[in-house]
């Protein structure tokens, strides 16, 4: 009798069914939701991949929605939502990049996370 089971191994940091691994996101969030800065660079400076429709980045939103919902705080927003695991992350950076900006901290924290 077979299972048809499938079983994936990935490297520590990636995030279940998403292109990208927790280390970036927050990144993103960071730039995003702390330094503000507009969503046509932090795509630039996260994205993998270049289009030709450069000042959207609609996986951005879709980020900030999934820990929206999982949050489950209705009256937070996106952007509130997004700069919370930013904030969580630079508080999972190592003590000597204290001094880093803030979307250095927020990656390297999130290298960190589960």
């Amino acid at each position: 009798m077979r299972c048809g089971a499938v079983l994936l191994v990935v490297p520590r940091g990636v995030v279940p069914r998403r292109h990208y691994g927790y280390a970036a996101i927050a990144m993103a969030f960071a730039l995003w939701a702390l330094v503000q800065a507009p969503v046509s660079e932090v795509r630039r400076r996260v994205c993998a991949w270049r289009t030709s429709h450069e000042m959207r980045w609609p996986t951005l939103a879709r980020w900030a929605r999934a820990t929206h919902d999982e949050i489950g705080d209705a009256s937070m927003t996106l952007v509130a939502a997004a700069a919370r695991v930013a904030q969580v992350a630079i508080g999972r950076a190592p003590p000597h990049l204290r001094h880093a900006e803030r979307w250095a901290q927020a990656f390297a924290g999130g290298a960190a996370m589960p």
